[in-house]
């Protein structure tokens, strides 16, 4: 996508349904890239946005992947959410990278999403959504009942540019086809990358995505498929700072050169039963950014350290 939910606190005081809450598909053609929220990427740092990837929410709350209470799905996010709603201010936004379906990107399991989320979105946080290779475009699409759902498409993805908190944000849409681990941006959708970077040489800018990187220790078909060449987009253009992604279910932070590159854990289950559940707050700073992981799984390192992420020179 992504698909952008820009809600107002008075549309849900009055009652809106879920399948009618208000949409921006905030999509950008390769001709016009489309922004949302702050009107320049330029202005001072502020505010902190929440990161989250691979939710996996099933239409059943009580269904927990594998049959652990830990990683009860539905559980997981509520936590998240409230964790978010401690906080001493609100996010200037939640951007979620994807699988937010449990397994095949079913009606129901979009519509315990929204109820999920609900609790922030009548705060006026606007929300910010990327598809993964376990959702459903059209079924996700058919919940949401948005006004235009062709708006700004560019090889059938929904792509677009946030700028929010003094950053720019540029979300990808990577889910190739419904049940297909591998991601594929292709062509047409990285043409529009490299065009949109520079259109704004000096802003600063992080890409995220819903698939993680190939490397030498995962198989290359459950990963981004064309990792290559969106790293070769990325490497020369200094205004990108990091590239941010989920799909192993890994927390992880780690440097491709001077570009940084951050995993986010999932908040639905792990893959590996020493990895954390959870979301990250990641704050911009005038010249990089602090980048802490808040655990939903009640590990003894519940809100580790933040780590301080220094951008490289654009």
């Amino acid at each position: 996508m992504p698909i952008h939910l820009l809600p107002t606190r008075r549309e849900f005081l009055s009652g809106l349904a879920l399948g009618g809450v208000s949409t921006v598909l905030g999509c950008g053609s390769a001709e016009q890239p489309a922004a949302v929220g702050e009107p320049t990427p330029r202005e001072l740092p502020s505010g902190y946005i929440a990161l989250l990837s691979d939710t996996h929410i099933n239409a059943d709350p009580v269904v927990a992947e594998n049959g652990g209470p830990k990683n009860n799905m539905t559980k997981n996010l509520r936590v998240a959410i409230l964790d978010i709603l401690k906080q001493p201010e609100m996010p200037r936004a939640v951007v979620v990278l994807g699988d937010l379906a449990h397994k095949d990107g079913q009606p129901g399991d979009y519509q315990q999403f929204l109820s999920l989320i609900r609790p922030l979105r009548e705060f006026g946080v606007p929300f910010h959504l990327a598809m993964g290779n376990h959702d459903d475009r059209a079924r996700f699409l058919e919940v949401l009942k948005p006004e235009d759902d062709g708006l700004g498409l560019v090889d059938d993805r929904y792509i677009g540019v946030v700028n929010v908190a003094g950053i720019r944000l540029v979300i990808l849409d990577s889910l190739d086809k419904p049940k297909q681990v591998t991601g594929n941006l292709r062509e047409p959708q990285r043409a529009w990358l490299a065009k949109t970077l520079d259109a704004e040489p000096q802003s600063s800018t992080v890409v995220l995505v819903h698939h993680n990187p190939k490397n030498a220790s995962e198989n290359a078909w459950q990963c981004l498929w064309d990792t290559e060449e969106l790293l070769a987009i990325l490497r020369p253009r200094k205004q990108v700072k990091a590239l941010v992604f989920g799909h192993s279910h890994r927390w992880d932070l780690r440097r491709d050169g001077d570009l940084h590159f951050v995993n986010l854990p999932a908040v639905g289950y792990p893959f590996a039963a020493d990895q954390p559940l959870g979301w990250c707050r990641f704050e911009p700073t005038v010249d990089g950014a602090t980048i802490e992981l808040h655990r939903v799984d009640g590990g003894l390192d519940k809100d580790l350290e933040p780590v301080d992420l220094k951008w490289r020179a654009t």
